[in-house]
């Protein structure tokens, strides 16, 4: 005896919202441990290493990510990084104290071309670029 279309249906996506909360739950808890942890300043990270602190596995803090960011786990981590490095740069402290291989060194980047690639996929322009912006919006907050 078959099932009617109808009641398949509602047993898939019955079956569906509950993955969707899970997947929901887990970026939570992902997103929570990025900001109080900041694991992503390790240039060693991994999702494994993720894995492991959250007591899952690789495919699903990699299916939440992308269900819920829209982005793959290396972009994500990336995201994390790049925000840091522009909260970096629009300090004046940091900006006149620290050089821009030392910041993005300190938010988890190994080379500089990595890190222009990661930024430029992110923000649509390069680091320089970014930097030029927000020198001249900083000129024309100061001259008003």
């Amino acid at each position: 005896m078959h099932r009617p279309a109808t009641e398949n249906l509602e047993v898939y996506n019955e079956a569906e919202n509950r993955t969707s909360d899970i997947y929901k739950v887990l970026y939570q808890q992902i997103t929570l441990y990025f900001e109080n942890k900041t694991p992503w300043k390790n240039p060693d990270f991994s999702i494994q290493d993720l894995a492991i602190k959250l007591n899952t596995n690789t495919t699903y803090i990699s299916r939440a990510v992308n269900y819920s960011s829209g982005m793959n786990f290396k972009t994500f981590v990336n995201k994390y990084r790049i925000d840091y490095i522009k909260n970096e740069l629009l300090s004046d402290h940091v900006k006149k104290r620290y050089s821009l291989f030392y910041i993005y060194t300190s938010a988890g980047f190994r080379h500089q071309s990595t890190f222009n690639k990661a930024f430029k996929q992110i923000e649509s322009m390069t680091p320089s670029e970014y930097i030029a912006l927000i020198s001249k919006k900083n000129v024309s907050i100061s001259e008003t």
